[in-house]
């Protein structure tokens, strides 16, 4: 039961947040807006326990996003995510990670990805400053990305993005009592953003 409730939990930190609880999304800024490509976007995880590889996927994940690389200062991502969709690879596991030790989705079965920032390093890759809501907790993270935008046969432009960030489960408090010891369980899960979105106009 021990390693079902891992994996679990794991699966959940990727996106993990409660939007209910979490403050409402502001006015849209004046960027240009974005629409996801669902069939082509993705969040994944990994993790380990006993020092053994596992991984997972969300399924379901509702992004507002607005970007212009000319005014970043106008630039703003949400996410919302839908915790029920949370993929373990297998049915024991999921219902195990919905309950009360883990992320409790009864309570909070929503998380929400929110950027304060956005900015562009001299290499010309990203980094989000931004806000994670998870189980009732939010904490401040750096997410690094790369974007590609190209424009398609259609003459609509076309957004690639591919992220890539390290989450500690013990700072929103999941996987506590005799799941705490890191030795067990490792604490770090590896989550994996690619998002592509066709330009609004």
């Amino acid at each position: 039961m021990k390693q079902i409730l891992f994996a679990l939990v794991l699966s959940l930190l990727p996106v993990a947040a409660n939007a209910e609880d979490a403050a409402p999304a502001s006015a849209p800024p004046a960027a240009r807006e974005w629409k996801m490509a669902e069939k082509d976007s993705s969040i994944t995880f990994k993790g380990k326990q006993m020092g053994k590889d596992f991984d997972g996927d969300i399924r379901s994940f509702t992004p507002a996003i607005y970007f212009d690389d000319a005014h970043l200062d106008q630039s703003k991502v949400t996410v919302d995510i839908d915790l029920t969709t949370i993929d373990a690879r297998d049915t024991d596991r999921n219902k195990s990670l919905f309950g009360t030790d883990w992320l409790d989705i009864a309570q909070f079965p929503k998380a929400r990805f929110e950027t304060q920032n956005i900015l562009k390093k001299d290499d010309g890759s990203y980094v989000a400053e931004a806000t994670l809501t998870l189980h009732g907790t939010v904490q401040q993270i750096e997410l690094p990305f790369t974007l590609a935008i190209d424009t398609k046969d259609s003459g609509k432009d076309t957004a690639v993005m591919n992220g890539k960030v390290t989450l500690d489960r013990s700072k929103f408090a999941l996987g506590t009592g005799d799941w705490a010891d890191p030795s067990d369980i490792a604490n770090e899960i590896v989550v994996e953003v690619k998002l592509t979105a066709t330009a609004a106009k």
